[in-house]
């Protein structure tokens, strides 16, 4: 497929409770963008703060333990930066413009375009909650039609159906304006 070319990427966010696929559903849709010649960003939200990229016993945790505020590693096919300070959203997503696809999990009040994931009937609250929800991704496999019948222009998707989910967000490419940053 031909890549795109762009100034700012398409965004889309990936939201749930704990344990519905959201970073499943993440890396099947990064699989297929990928093989669709698309650069993807990939940014996860911690609402806990207790994720630890470097491990002792290696110079950069050594680095950061003796004082730096930032540690960049770097070789021929990857670079990594671990920083002492916190990152706004909007700051993370324009250090990445230049990627084609930014899929964000978490996040759920930000202002970008929304998949809510829903395992169970309960999860249909946390779609009154947010905004710019455009699509479904669920687990149920009850008639959806009531449901839909109430919030107009939502997609709903089969979580077992990741390449028409895939597809669809490359159909946006076509007929949406992309999130200007």
């Amino acid at each position: 497929m031909s890549e795109i070319s762009s100034s700012s990427p398409y965004i889309m966010q990936i939201v749930g409770y704990k344990n519905t696929g959201k970073s499943t559903l993440i890396a099947a849709l990064t699989r297929y963008l990928t093989s669709a010649g698309r650069r993807v960003a990939v940014i996860k939200h911690d609402g806990h703060d207790h994720f630890e990229m470097d491990h002792e016993g290696t110079d950069s945790y050594g680095f950061a333990q003796a004082g730096a505020d930032a540690v960049v590693v770097m070789s021929e096919k990857r670079t990594a930066l671990i920083e002492r300070q916190a990152t706004s959203l909007e700051d993370m997503i324009k250090y990445l413009s230049a990627y084609d696809w930014i899929l964000i999990e978490g996040y759920k009040q930000a202002p970008y375009p929304k998949l809510v994931m829903l395992r169970e009937e309960k999860d249909f609250s946390l779609i009154e909650t947010l905004q710019d929800v455009i699509g479904i991704v669920s687990w149920l496999v009850h008639d959806k039609k009531e449901y839909m019948e109430v919030r107009e222009n939502l997609v709903w998707h089969s979580v077992l159906e990741t390449g028409d989910i895939a597809r669809w967000l490359v159909s946006l490419e076509r007929h949406e304006e992309k999130r200007k940053l």
